[in-house]
């Protein structure tokens, strides 16, 4: 039987609005280590302190990014799902960098 946590790795992406984003974190060696429909959340193995949380509420979308060569995360609020995605794949784009 599978543990929790590997069906997660493994498990498709909840939800569908962030799928693209999905892909990239797990092309560049991410995994999701939250998979709800209004909570997700990549992290990278060996690196379990720099994540990229994404929380969906009734009027806005919460991200919170990692901030490179700092422990702390950078957390800000969008409207729509494409303002949060434009954002979280730039800012991921320039952490892995």
């Amino acid at each position: 039987m599978l543990s929790q946590k590997t069906d997660i790795f493994s498990s498709p992406i909840k939800n569908k609005g962030f799928v693209l984003l999905d892909t990239l974190f797990r092309e560049n060696g991410w995994h999701m280590i939250k998979n709800e429909t209004n909570w997700m959340a990549y992290t990278k193995q060996g690196n379990e302190t720099e994540y990229v949380e994404i929380k969906i509420g009734l009027d806005n979308i919460i991200v919170s990014v990692p901030i490179k060569n700092s422990p702390f995360q950078y957390k800000t609020t969008f409207t729509n799902y494409f303002l949060a995605s434009e954002y979280l794949e730039a800012r991921f784009k320039e952490f892995i960098v």
